[in-house]
């Protein structure tokens, strides 16, 4: 919402692309403000209730193509079928669409996601960065138990804080977990572009090993990006030009937007 600014509807749940391409309005909006918003609706009626709702959905609505439209149509039948008059009324009134759908903001109603585990994973990296790359944490086997999304926290933390991530740190995290060569699309996302930012070694073979073997945006734009902010346009132009016969034309649009060539 950041990139987008609040002044588009890319940054809201219901984007108006006019012709756009359609993955020019890709962002985490609606992965993050859209689970934010089913949260919300399942506070209104209980965790029991909002699973009961999800199966009325899902046999309601499979084998169709569906939009936000459906959503709303098929929450507001089955509260009236299993509400009173009034609590319909109260619920349907309290489900606010227009802010947590078409409006370009922040969620209406702030809901506090935090975890333990989330916590931990912040800590961990947070302890990286303190020590420099000189040595590890003493926790540092916490990592292994880590599932995706809290890897995804990890090296968040690493890449907000910028200018403290070394050639030092990213060798001493990367012989404590072989990142580099970590399948998850989540952790290649993030660790590959601050590899190539920094000039890490490792980073480019596996950089370009994995965007020449998938055209998905989301993955390509990070690596290309790193290449084009960090100065290493040619490089980046080289690999695009490798892969240009291989990519969906939505990609090569993106890819071309990221390196400046269009």
């Amino acid at each position: 919402m950041v990139s987008f600014g609040l002044d588009t509807t890319y940054s809201s749940l219901h984007p108006v692309l006019k012709g756009d391409n359609p993955d020019n309005s890709f962002s985490e909006v609606p992965y993050e403000k859209g689970f934010q918003t089913l949260t919300y609706l399942e506070s209104l009626v209980g965790a029991e209730q909002f699973r009961e709702f999800l199966r009325y959905y899902i046999n309601a609505n499979f084998l169709t193509s569906i939009t936000t439209i459906e959503l709303r149509n098929t929450w507001e039948q089955w509260i009236e079928e299993n509400y009173s008059a009034v609590e319909t009324n109260q619920i349907l009134a309290a489900s606010n669409w227009e802010d947590w759908i078409f409006r370009s903001t922040l969620a209406p109603k702030p809901l506090d996601f935090s975890t333990q585990q989330a916590a931990d994973a912040q800590a961990l990296a947070e302890a990286y960065i303190a020590l420099g790359g000189a040595s590890s944490p003493s926790n540092y086997q916490d990592y292994f138990s880590f599932y995706s999304n809290l890897k995804v926290v990890f090296y968040d933390t690493l890449q907000a804080t910028g200018s403290q991530i070394t050639l030092d740190l990213l060798a001493k995290i990367d012989a404590d977990y072989d990142t580099t060569v970590d399948p998850d699309p989540e952790v290649k996302q993030r660790w590959l572009p601050m590899g190539l930012t920094l000039n890490y070694a490792p980073a480019y073979d596996a950089a370009h090993t994995w965007i020449s073997s998938m055209g998905r945006c989301k993955y390509l734009t990070p690596v290309y990006v790193a290449l084009e902010n960090s100065g290493q346009h040619d490089l980046g132009v080289q690999w695009f030009n490798e892969n240009i016969n291989f990519y969906h034309p939505v990609a090569i649009s993106t890819v071309s937007r990221d390196l400046n060539l269009s």
